[in-house]
C-alpha cells in the first residue's frame, strides 16, 4: 500500500468520525470533490449508485441515441485496449447519468453491483467518481481507489473526460474505471484522444446536416463543397482507423508502436478539427462581426482545404505575399468570398493549370490587393491568363 492510499484512508477515517476533511491528505483535485460531495449530501457508506426507473432510462437512451452511436466505437476500442484487465468504459449524459457500459463479463455481469445504464453518477448522489466528478470539474480528472467518496467503488480507480459539442457546451462524459490501478497511464492517451474523436464525429453530423442545407439552397455555386466534405470525413476515418489499431496493440503491450500511431491519430484529429471549424464557416449562412481578421492566414487555410479539389482538377496553386496581411471584414464572410474566387479560378485554369493567389498592400497604404490569376495550359507553347482583382480594407 503506497503513502497516498494511507493518507486517503486515514482522511476517510477522520471524516467519517469527525465529518471534517482533511485537505492535506488528499490531492487538491480529490479534496475538491469531497467538498462539492459532502456539502450536495452524498452518502460515504453508500456501496452502489441509484438508478432511474426502466422506462426512464429507455426514455433517456432513446433521447440520447445519437450520442451513443458516435461514441459506440470508441467504447469498444478503450475496452479492446484494457484487454484482459477487469475494466469497463462508461458514457454518461450532461447531468452524470449512465447512457451505455462496456466491459469484460466479471466486472459488468458479475456478482459485483457496478453501475449500468439509467445509474445517477452525480457528485450529489454517488459522491467524487469518474462520471459526476469530471463533469463537476469540467475536466479531466482521474480518481484512484478510495479516493472515491462512497465505499462501494473503492476497488477501482477510474478517468474522466467531459464531452463537448461545437459550442464548447459539455453534453456528456466518457470514463473509464480498471480494477489494476498500475493499468490506467497506458489507457489515458487513449482515452483523450477517444474524447476528441466523439466531438469530432458530432461535428460531422452537424455539418452534414449545414452542407445539404447550403447544396440545396444554390446546388450549382456551392457543388464542389460536397467534395470538400468527402475529404474531411476521410480525415476522420483515418484517425479513427489509426485508434482502432492502438486500442488493439496497448491490449498486448506493444507500447511504442502504439505510441506512435497514437500521435499520429492525434494529429489526424487535430487537422480535421481545424478543416471542420473552416467547413463550419463556409457552410453557415450566419454573418459575424467585422473585425481584424488575417487575410493571409484565411489564404492558406483554404489551400489546405482545397489540396483534393485541387488534385482532382489537376490544378497548381501558389500563393505569393511578403509578410501577414490583417484585414477588416467578417471572416464568415470573407471565406465564402475567398472560396469562390478559387473555385472560378479553378474553372478557369482547368486540367493541368495553375492558380496564383497574390496578396499585396496597395500605394494608398490603406487597401489591400487580392489577385487570383488563372493560367490555363491550352498545349505546350501556348498559356491563357485570366485575372480577378478585389480590396479590403487594412487594418
Amino acid at each position: 500500500m503506497s503513502p497516498l492510499d494511507i493518507d486517503v484512508l486515514e482522511a476517510r477515517r477522520v471524516y467519517k468520525s469527525l465529518g471534517a476533511i482533511q485537505s492535506q491528505m488528499l490531492r487538491p483535485s480529490i479534496y475538491q470533490a469531497w467538498e462539492r460531495s459532502h456539502l450536495q449530501g452524498a452518502n460515504p457508506y453508500a456501496l452502489q449508485a441509484e438508478k432511474l426507473s426502466t422506462l426512464d432510462t429507455e426514455r433517456l437512451i432513446e433521447q440520447k441515441r445519437d450520442l451513443i452511436q458516435v461514441s459506440t466505437p470508441y467504447i469498444r476500442m478503450l475496452s479492446q485496449a484494457a484487454g484482459t484487465d477487469r475494466h469497463a468504459v462508461m458514457l454518461g449524459d450532461q447531468h452524470a447519468i449512465v447512457l451505455d457500459v462496456v466491459g469484460d463479463k466479471q466486472t459488468v455481469q458479475g456478482p459485483e453491483p457496478f453501475p449500468g445504464p439509467g445509474s445517477l453518477l452525480s457528485e450529489a448522489v454517488a459522491g467524487a467518481n469518474g462520471i459526476g466528478t469530471p463533469l463537476a470539474a469540467t475536466d479531466y480528472v482521474e480518481i484512484v481507489s478510495h479516493e472515491h467518496f462512497i465505499d462501494g467503488f473503492h476497488p477501482f480507480t477510474c478517468q474522466g473526460i467531459p464531452l463537448r459539442n461545437d459550442k464548447q457546451e459539455i453534453i456528456g462524459v466518457l470514463s473509464i474505471s480498471l480494477r489494476r490501478a498500475d493499468a490506467r497511464q497506458r489507457l489515458k492517451e487513449i482515452l483523450l484522444c477517444a474524447s476528441r474523436g466523439i466531438e469530432a464525429e458530432l461535428l460531422i453530423a452537424i455539418l452534414e446536416k449545414d452542407v445539404r442545407r447550403v447544396l440545396q439552397s444554390n446546388p450549382n455555386e456551392y457543388q464542389p463543397l460536397e467534395e470538400l466534405r468527402q475529404d474531411i470525413i476521410q480525415v476522420n476515418q483515418a484517425a479513427r482507423l489509426k485508434l482502432e489499431v492502438i486500442s488493439r496493440m496497448v491490449a498486448v503491450n506493444r507500447l511504442d508502436y502504439a505510441m506512435q500511431l497514437l500521435q499520429q491519430a492525434e494529429q489526424s484529429i487535430q487537422i480535421f478539427r481545424r478543416r471542420a471549424a473552416i467547413w463550419r464557416n463556409l457552410a453557415s449562412f450566419e454573418m459575424g462581426m467585422r473585425q481584424p481578421v488575417i487575410l493571409t492566414d484565411c489564404i492558406s487555410d483554404l489551400v489546405d482545404l482545397l489540396v483534393t479539389e485541387a488534385a482532382i482538377r489537376q490544378v497548381e496553386i501558389v500563393t505569393e505575399w511578403d509578410e501577414p496581411i490583417t484585414v477588416i471584414a467578417d471572416s464568415r464572410s470573407l471565406l465564402r468570398q475567398l472560396l469562390r474566387y478559387f473555385l472560378q479560378a479553378f474553372d478557369q485554369a482547368g486540367k493541368s493549370g495553375i492558380v496564383k493567389v497574390i496578396a499585396s498592400k496597395t500605394s494608398s497604404l490603406d487597401l489591400v490587393q487580392v489577385n487570383f490569376t488563372a493560367i490555363s495550359c491550352l498545349h505546350i507553347s501556348q498559356s491563357e491568363t485570366t485575372s480577378q482583382i478585389f480590396y479590403l480594407p487594412l487594418k
